[in-house]
């Protein structure tokens, strides 16, 4: 395959003429850092005596191995870079540099993290407003991960907490207003099961564990996800997504009880118990901001949202996205989740339970009807958008709603429907999994 690989890109030279030999050799050669990242890395290489490889976290803040930010609280930027050296084995290490001159920094401290991967990196206000802690998520080939907090004082980077964890989130749960807390999930180790959330927040300028809260014993096998939202009065609260046998998930909401000075489980009107109320099916179903307002849905499957005409019935499924904790009493989002293509489309509320969906002729999609069948609103189809169009097709009647993977998803519009249009369909369709 490899030796197919360079024939055909010496052909395309041949035919092109230097300029795509040159285009060719453009494309073989590795990325070339500039700027700050280059000066960083040749700051980071000269204190090695060696060449460092760059490691790219998975998620968090911080998607590149550099990182910017008033570490040390002293009013100017500092960088920290994660790297590994193969002369020291396959662990990250983490530098600080310190801006030393224009467009030149020096290393002032390194320190080993616990693995070969990271999984998160972040940075955080959690001792005070100035000054801002890293946080590092460490997995190992065992399926075990660790949480790390590194605060540097302009001297010495150092470790404030080191946790076994599952997932973690940053917010201002306890209402401070300057600095954040974190709310970590803690492996489950007992036999009844359950999820320990452990809060840990600034108490008179010291960052570490205040509380811990057990949730679900003898329900509960794992937290699945943790998210942070805004809700009424403009406090902050936490939902917790979590597993409760099988591949089932239900969610929890926690808040801040200011009286009392701890986390507690938050019950709202209507959610009386929310494992019957929350309960999917699906592992891609994790609460999150769905329509970007700053507050956290979670979805529950419902079996009253309309008709699955076969074989629809076993890919698509109605859900009902509710916000619990705004002021007005909460918000819906009714729909529908093509777990084949791991999207969800939202649907006008009067659809819900007088709708019937049924496979498009080619096989490609499907289609909204009334109840009976007779009349369709709009096709949804997921097509190779270079393939697509044939001589029964109108490239003008298709509109993209976006992209999966290398195919298109796209909608047309069949039988005007109030509420139903291409631009609330673009803006009411999510693909789960991205954020």
């Amino acid at each position: 395959m490899k030796s197919r690989l360079v024939a055909l890109i010496l052909a395309v030279a041949l035919l092109s003429g230097c300029s795509a030999a040159n285009d060719v050799d453009t494309l073989l050669r590795a990325p070339q850092l500039s700027g700050e990242s280059a000066a960083l890395q040749k700051a980071l290489n000269s204190y090695l005596g060696g060449s460092a490889t760059l490691k790219y976290p998975a998620s968090g803040d911080f998607l590149s191995p550099f990182a910017f930010g008033d570490w040390d609280g002293d009013g100017a930027n500092e960088a920290a870079v994660l790297y590994t050296v193969d002369t020291t084995g396959s662990n990250v290490f983490l530098a600080v540099l310190e801006p030393n001159g224009e467009n030149s920094w020096r290393v002032s401290q390194t320190v080993e993290g616990l693995s070969s991967e990271v999984e998160t990196f972040s940075a955080a206000h959690l001792r005070d407003a100035d000054s801002q802690q890293l946080l590092a998520g460490y997995g190992s080939a065992q399926g075990d991960r660790y949480l790390v907090v590194y605060e540097y004082d302009g001297t010495t980077l150092s470790t404030i907490i080191s946790n076994r964890y599952t997932e973690m989130v940053l917010g201002d749960f306890t209402g401070k207003g300057n600095t954040q807390d974190l709310v970590i999930a803690l492996p489950t180790d007992t036999e009844y099961g359950g999820v320990t959330l452990q809060l840990l927040t600034n108490v008179e300028g010291e960052f570490r564990s205040y509380q811990t809260l057990n949730l679900g014993e003898g329900s509960y096998s794992g937290c699945a996800a943790l998210s942070a939202g805004q809700g009424r009065d403009d406090a902050m609260y936490l939902v917790m997504d979590a597993w409760a046998g099988g591949n089932s998930l239900v969610s929890d909401i926690i808040l801040y009880d200011g009286e009392t000075g701890f986390l507690q489980p938050y019950h709202p009107p209507g959610l009386s118990n929310p494992q019957r109320s929350t309960i999917r099916y699906h592992e891609e179903l994790l609460s999150r901001d769905l329509d970007g307002n700053g507050t956290i849905d979670i979805p529950a499957e419902v079996d009253d949202g309309g008709e699955l005409q076969n074989p629809m019935d076993k890919s698509l499924v109605f859900l009902l996205w509710q916000d619990y904790t705004t002021g007005s009493g909460g918000n819906s989002h009714f729909g529908v989740y093509d777990t084949k293509n791991n999207f969800f489309m939202s649907l006008p509320e009067s659809m819900h339970g007088s709708i019937l969906i049924r496979s498009n002729q080619g096989g490609t999609g499907w289609m909204i009807c009334n109840s009976e069948g007779t009349t369709v609103y709009c096709e949804m189809r997921v097509v190779d958008p270079a393939t697509a169009e044939d001589a029964a097709d109108s490239a003008a009647e298709y509109q993209r709603i976006a992209n999966i993977g290398s195919q298109q998803l796209q909608a047309r519009i069949v039988t005007p429907y109030y509420g139903l249009s291409i631009d609330t369909i673009t803006s009411g369709t999510v693909l789960l999994g991205l954020e």
